[in-house]
């Protein structure tokens, strides 16, 4: 695993190794020793921090000195020949002509001009902050940065604010007033002695006018997308050595660790299964994931498992310096941690299943219909509401009537309002003053319509990408790389050329996935339809709490804090404490169907009400205004 970064002082000052190895530390975890490669061009500094031992850091070719944290999926050369191929014949479109892991800097010396890309979906992260007149410099991490004195740590109480709302960050946004990521599949050019900052180009363009345009058979679409995977997950398991995977018993990860493990089995590897599971199982028993878990496991006896119970975030615990208003020690720290110990260098990762190879759009009975596709909607119908066991007339209601309602209409015969409702949703926690703003940086919803511009979305300008930083970033924190098989670009393209009436069949959702997984999966998960959320466990474990946090929302509250009142709406979040259940009551409230929870509110009306009260208490440990170094 590398992380990279550099400055170009634009101010024609020299720049220095002292610099680098500040912003190295600075994203060096406890108790990691990489090695570090630094290379100096007069105002230019580029690092790499390489925490696998690897020999080549920074390199020079071709007129090129190069920083690059790349992991191609079919290389044909060597990678920094592949890299500079694609810069050669593209331009500023580079990093849609590269299939893989990467975040790169590449510096031309005869132009004197600085080079930076991402790849297509994110995987590999990298941050930038422009100081005019001062420097250009990024980072692989945020606290390379502002950790090394290179940019301010104060934050952006909006963006915070909108991920508070939606879990995670919106396009460049970081968390940082002054800090920006460059956002997935772009690339950018800064150039010595500029005055503006520079305009990050988007060289990944996916085109509606392609998606859907694929022909054939539900079984060739399955055929294909079953080798697809299998090469997927090949390309990133390492020549020798173990690999972890996180395992949840669900259809996407269970894939990636029944392959990753037969792929093992034949190169002298291991494989780390990591399951993070709520304490005691909830809710009803076909919808509990240890079966299936369990059934991954007795299926490829050789896998090493792992379970992590879900710890419950709360306020006090330390806070995350890549990720603004986030705590720090969590499950999924304690999963990194395990994977590192099994000597893991790298872990798989299911996501992107959702929006691509498993595809789980909603309303496809609905398109089904708007497509003309009568035929398949009256079959699918039918055997959906035998797999449900419910009447046809109920399962046409549930499945074609209620989402061609107007919203209004359908608003009203919920029971309850959704998380991403602009009034009522998870937006009711924060100050009044800041909800526009929110609203304007939200990501819009997504995989509703099915439409070829809706399904684009999803991976050009949606979470993902933020998603995949959030891995990046928990990963790098102790020295591992991330990689998501499903989010394969060619995967990705293959899923977006078919046509939606391929994505149901058999009475189910999330073909031809389900049919490419013959012989893989086990058919309990093969088949599964839903699982117990951890919301739900969360839900009732929080009632144990709910004498303290209220007594800290009320602190908060009292503390007059012009940053918190600035973000937050104080009487909000204790209104949505005050659901809990107190602590003899909270398992009558355990959820008895997938859409309904019994006693009242939704499990993620309380929940979100916490999420809100943890950022609200790490922003008030915070100066008003961080402290900003000069010398570099």
């Amino acid at each position: 695993m590398r992380l990279i970064c550099g400055m170009l002082r634009l101010d024609g000052a020299a720049a220095t190794d002292a610099v680098l190895h500040r912003m190295a530390a600075a994203m060096t975890g406890p108790g990691l020793t990489p090695a570090v490669s630094c290379r100096l061009e007069r105002s230019l500094g580029l690092a790499v921090i390489d925490f696998g031992g690897g020999s080549a850091g920074v390199v020079e070719r071709d007129g090129w000195v190069i920083a690059s944290d790349l992991r191609l999926d079919r290389p044909d050369e060597t990678q920094e020949a592949a890299l500079l191929a694609a810069i050669g014949r593209h331009g500023a479109d580079f990093p849609d002509h590269l299939d893989g892991d990467f975040a790169v800097a590449l510096w031309r010396r005869e132009a004197e001009e600085l080079w930076l890309g991402r790849d297509y979906i994110g995987v590999r992260p990298l941050a930038w902050t422009f100081q005019p007149g001062r420097w250009f410099a990024f980072a692989s991490l945020p606290k390379g940065l502002h950790g090394a004195g290179l940019a301010p740590a104060s934050i952006d109480k909006a963006a915070v604010a909108a991920k508070v709302v939606q879990t995670y960050f919106t396009g460049p946004a970081t968390g940082f007033a002054e800090i920006a990521y460059l956002e997935a599949g772009h690339s950018l050019c800064v150039r010595l002695g500029d005055d503006e900052p520079p305009r990050p180009h988007r060289a990944y363009r996916p085109s509606p006018a392609r998606v859907g345009r694929w022909r054939g058979t539900p079984e060739q679409a399955a055929e294909t997308l079953q080798r697809l995977v299998r090469e997927a997950v090949a390309a990133r398991m390492p020549a020798a050595g173990p690999v972890a995977c996180h395992l949840t018993g669900g259809l996407d990860s269970s894939a990636i660790t029944v392959l990753a493990a037969r792929h093992a089995r034949h190169h002298a590897g291991k494989v780390l299964a990591l399951s993070s599971l709520a304490p005691m199982a909830l809710g009803p028993p076909e919808q509990d994931e240890r079966p299936m878990i369990a059934a991954v496991l007795a299926q490829e006896p050789d896998i090493v498992h792992r379970q992590v119970d879900d710890m419950l975030p709360m306020p006090g615990r330390a806070e995350d310096a890549d990720w603004p208003g986030s705590v720090i020690g969590g499950a999924d720290d304690e999963m990194m941690a395990a994977a590192a110990a099994f000597g893991a260098d790298r872990l798989l990762s299911g996501v992107g299943g959702d929006e691509g190879a498993s595809y789980n759009g909603a309303n496809l009975y609905v398109a089904l219909l708007r497509t003309g596709r009568l035929p398949t909607l009256a079959r699918e119908l039918a055997a959906r509401a035998k797999s449900d066991g419910v009447s046809l007339p109920r399962a046409i209601r549930g499945r074609l009537i209620n989402p061609l309602l107007p919203a209004g209409l359908r608003l009203r015969r919920r029971r309850h309002v959704g998380i991403a409702d602009p009034v009522h949703g998870g937006i009711r926690y924060l100050a009044a003053s800041i909800r526009q703003e929110v609203l304007s940086r939200r990501m819009p919803p997504v995989l509703h319509s099915n439409k070829p511009a809706d399904r684009v979305r999803a991976f050009a300008d949606h979470h993902i990408p933020s998603r995949c930083t959030y891995y990046a970033l928990l990963a790098a924190r102790h020295g591992l790389a991330a990689s998501f098989p499903l989010l394969d670009r060619r995967i990705v393209d293959f899923v977006l050329s078919l046509p939606v009436h391929l994505f149901l069949a058999d009475g189910q959702a999330r073909q031809p996935f389900r049919r490419a997984m013959r012989g893989i999966l086990p058919e309990r998960v093969r088949l599964a339809r839903h699982k117990v959320g951890l919301f739900d466990d969360r839900f009732v474990r929080y009632a144990d709490h709910r004498v303290d946090l209220l007594a800290l929302a009320a602190r908060l509250r009292a503390s007059s804090s012009p940053r918190l009142a600035d973000i937050f709406d104080m009487d909000a979040i204790q209104a949505g404490l005050r659901l809990l259940p107190q602590p003899d009551q909270a398992h009558r409230f355990v959820r008895a169907t997938p859409a309904d929870l019994f006693g009242g509110s939704p499990a993620w009306v309380t929940v979100f009400a916490v999420q809100s009260l943890i950022v609200a208490w790490t922003l008030s440990r915070q100066p008003e205004e961080e402290a900003f170094g000069t010398d570099a």
